[in-house]
């Protein structure tokens, strides 16, 4: 079979490699999507994480079980929560696997993972309705926080990014206002909108420096930021603002993919709207990591099918 293989920085190739069987307690998936994920760009920029899940978003269907499998059989669509999907074939536990609902398209399962991690951040946060958001980033994962939030029915949601195609997505997803950082004083900015008071909360999706502080300083008194963004920096923090405006500031760095499916079927989310293009698998270095690396990206969400 085909996979995209890492073997360094900026170094994926994509090659012939031995086809899975699945094992006692494993399920052999035939992968239709794999999303990139920003997770995969850093990767591939900076090197490999401790635990690397290098291509992970997968949806596909079980064409094999191994023994002592229950629970799935060949036919089954299936989300896949594993890591090496960049592939034709799959084989995991079980246990990383969810089916896919019968009214769910296979672009709307690609995207679940990217949601279930906006799901979890907006859990964690313990947001509600009546709060005020900033969304530092309109990237994939800016926009999931930013369907997730408009879900549960928050109104005023402010993006920022310096892309104009992601600004203007956040706007066409439901965004109350947005903005540039290279134009505009964000902070200066978001008092404007909000009476001199600030937001709720913000969420930090990008995982620079710039960001976080913009979150920092546009937070009224006593609000929380959400840091959701993979950074490589140390950031400097000036503590004595973070101290006298007790700001609380929390990571978020899981998913909820039941309730992400929960919230597509019952809310109507429809996180399939981030895709911007879908490549074949021997495309994945030109058209998938160098355009979602490029310094003016167009794409916002790309899949990848094997």
């Amino acid at each position: 079979m085909r996979q995209a293989i890492y073997h360094g920085i900026k170094d994926v190739r994509v090659e012939e490699a031995p086809e899975p069987q699945p094992g006692p307690g494993e399920v052999k998936v035939k992968v239709k999507y794999c999303g990139i994920c920003g997770s995969d760009l850093h990767e591939y920029l900076h090197g490999p994480f401790p635990q690397s899940v290098f291509g992970h978003e997968a949806c596909g269907e079980v064409v094999e079980t191994g023994p002592d499998v229950t629970g799935f059989q060949p036919g089954d669509r299936v989300i896949a929560f594993a890591k090496g999907a960049y592939a034709e074939f799959l084989a995991c536990p079980p246990e990383r696997l969810l089916k896919i609902p019968v009214n769910m398209n296979w672009q709307q399962a690609a995207v679940v993972e990217p949601l279930a991690g906006a799901v979890y951040a907006i859990e964690q946060g313990g947001l509600s309705p009546q709060d005020s958001v900033l969304i530092a980033g309109a990237g994939p994962v800016g926009l999931m926080i930013l369907l997730g939030l408009k879900a549960v029915g928050v109104r005023k949601l402010y993006v920022t990014d310096i892309s104009e195609t992601r600004r203007e997505k956040a706007k066409e997803l439901g965004a109350t206002g947005v903005a540039n950082p290279l134009e505009a004083k964000i902070p200066a900015w978001i008092k404007g909108l909000t009476a001199g008071q600030g937001v709720d909360v913000a969420v930090e999706a990008v995982g620079i420096e710039a960001a976080l502080k913009d979150c920092l300083t546009s937070l009224r008194f006593k609000g929380k930021v959400i840091v959701q963004g993979i950074f490589n920096d140390r950031v400097p923090i000036h503590m004595l603002g973070f101290v006298t405006r007790e700001t609380t500031m929390i990571g978020a760095n899981s998913i909820n993919a039941s309730l992400a499916l929960r919230w597509i079927e019952e809310k109507g989310i429809q996180p399939e709207a981030i895709v911007t293009r879908i490549i074949p698998l021997n495309q994945i270095v030109a058209a998938g990591f160098e355009a979602l690396t490029a310094k003016m990206k167009k794409d916002i969400k790309i899949l990848v099918e094997p």
